[in-house]
C-alpha cells in the first residue's frame, strides 16, 4: 500500500543508533538500563499515512513520546526473537553446561581440535582498532563468502544489496566500539566473519557467513563458542540472534522474545484509520498461519520449487587406496590451495583433512594428465586415487 511507510525498528537502534521518532527511551527489561533515549522531540505528521515500526523486540520496553490525541497506534506480536542472556555467566563453560548435553559440548571442542590440526587456525576479535587495509581486506572476502553461500543456498541475500553502505560505515563504527568484527582465520585468510553492532552492554548479531569449502567443520557453532566466550570476558550482558526459526538459534540461545509491530495512523482521517485495520487484521492473520506452522509447509515447498536455481559444490567422487603412485610421467602436482583450476577440489580435500587428521602441508595432490577427472593423493599415511 502507498500509504504505508516501514520502520526497521532493529536496524534503526542496532546500525544507525537511533530511536524512531515516535519513542522517547528503550529500555532493557534484563535489567532495566536504558539502551538509547531520543534527541528528537518532534513527531511525524501522518496526513492520511501509516508508519509501521516493525522488528520491536520485547526485551526493549520502549516509552512512547506524548502524542496528540489524533495520533493512534495498533501493536501486534510478529515472529519470535531469540537472544542470549549472559548475567550470571562467568565463563564460557559454565554457559556451554548450562544449553548443551556433554556429548554436544565434546563434539564441539573436537571439531575446534580438528580445525586448529588441520590448519594454521587463529581468532581476532577487531573492536575498536583495525587498519584500513586489513578492514578492506576482509570485507572484500566477507561479501564473496556471502554471495557464494547465498548461492549454495539458492537464496537472495538482501545484505548483499546494501554492501555499499556497509562498507562506508562499518570501519569508523568498529573504531569507535560501535560495532566489532569476528574473524577465524586458516592462515591469512578469513574463513569466517561475523559483524556485531554494539550498544551499551547489548550486542546484535548483524551478519554471519563463512567459507563453504570449510563446511565439515562445523565452523558455525566454533563461531559461537568463541564470540560468547569473548562477550563474557568482556562484560556484554544481552546478545541477540534476532528472529528466523532456525535451530542452531534456539540452541545457542536462552530466551525466547516476540517481536511486536507498531501500527501509527492518524484517528482523524478515515483513509489512515481504514488502512491501519485492514493491515492489523492481515498481519494477525499472518501469525495465526505461523503459530498453524502453515508458513514451514509454505517455504518448503518454495524452496522445492525453486530447487533448480540452487549452486552446490558438493562433487559426487571416490576414494581408493593405492600401494603407490602412478609414474611421474603421467600425473603433474598441484598447488590446490592457489590454483583456480582446481577450487573445486577443495571441499573435497579439506573433508579428508578432517577424516585423517592431517595439516594440510602433509598432504601432496597430484593430477593425472590422461583423464581430468582423476587426481591423487598422498600423506604420511596413504595414498589415494580420487575420481569425480
Amino acid at each position: 500500500m502507498r500509504n504505508i511507510h516501514e520502520i526497521d525498528f532493529m536496524f534503526e537502534i542496532a546500525f544507525n543508533k537511533i530511536l524512531p521518532d515516535f519513542y522517547d527511551e528503550a529500555f532493557q527489561t534484563l535489567d532495566d538500563k536504558i539502551l538509547l533515549t531520543s534527541d528528537s522531540e518532534e513527531l511525524p505528521q501522518l496526513s492520511n499515512k501509516i508508519k509501521m515500526v516493525y522488528d520491536v523486540p520485547s526485551f526493549l520496553k520502549v516509552s512512547k513520546k506524548n502524542f496528540k490525541p489524533s495520533l493512534g497506534l495498533k501493536s501486534v506480536i510478529q515472529h519470535k526473537g531469540y537472544c542470549i542472556n549472559l548475567r550470571g555467566y562467568n565463563d564460557i563453560e559454565t554457559y556451554l553446561k548450562d544449553r548443551f548435553s556433554r556429548n554436544s559440548r565434546q563434539v564441539f571442542r573436537s571439531n575446534k581440535k580438528r580445525l586448529e590440526t588441520c590448519f594454521d587456525i587463529s581468532y581476532n576479535m577487531y573492536y575498536g582498532a583495525i587498519s584500513i587495509e586489513q578492514y578492506s581486506k576482509l570485507f572484500k572476502q566477507f561479501y564473496d563468502m556471502l554471495k557464494l553461500r547465498a548461492k549454495e543456498k539458492g537464496i537472495n541475500n538482501r545484505n548483499l544489496k546494501h554492501w555499499s553502505l556497509y562498507n562506508s560505515k562499518v570501519y569508523d563504527m568498529i573504531l569507535n566500539k560501535q560495532a566489532s568484527l569476528f574473524v577465524i582465520y586458516d592462515g591469512d585468510e578469513a574463513i569466517n566473519i561475523s559483524l556485531n553492532m554494539h550498544v551499551k552492554n547489548t550486542v546484535f548479531l548483524f551478519i554471519t557467513t563463512y567459507n563453504i569449502d570449510y563446511s565439515k567443520f562445523q565452523l558455525g557453532h566454533i563461531n559461537w563458542m568463541m564470540q560468547i566466550d569473548w562477550f563474557i570476558k568482556n562484560n556484554i550482558k544481552t546478545v541477540d540472534f534476532s528472529k528466523g526459526n532456525i535451530a542452531y538459534k534456539k540452541r545457542w540461545t536462552n530466551k525466547e522474545y516476540d517481536f511486536e509491530y507498531h501500527l501509527f495512523y492518524n484517528k482523524s482521517n478515515f483513509i489512515s484509520k481504514l488502512n491501519a485495520n485492514w493491515l492489523l487484521k492481515k498481519l494477525q492473520l499472518k501469525q495465526t498461519l505461523r503459530n498453524l506452522n502453515i508458513n514451514t509447509y509454505y517455504y518448503n515447498l518454495l524452496a522445492k520449487l525453486k530447487g533448480g536455481n540452487k549452486f552446490s559444490k558438493k562433487t559426487d567422487y571416490q576414494l581408493s587406496a593405492l600401494n603407490l603412485l602412478p609414474e611421474s610421467k603421467i600425473m603433474a602436482p598441484i598447488l590446490f590451495r592457489s590454483n583456480p583450476d582446481v577450487l573445486h577440489l577443495k571441499r573435497i580435500i579439506y573433508t579428508y583433512l578432517y577424516l585423517s587428521s592431517l595439516h594440510v602441508t602433509d598432504l601432496e595432490v597430484y593430477k593425472d594428465l590422461q583423464n581430468g577427472n582423476i587426481y591423487y593423493f598422498k600423506s604420511p599415511k596413504e595414498i589415494l586415487k580420487l575420481i569425480l
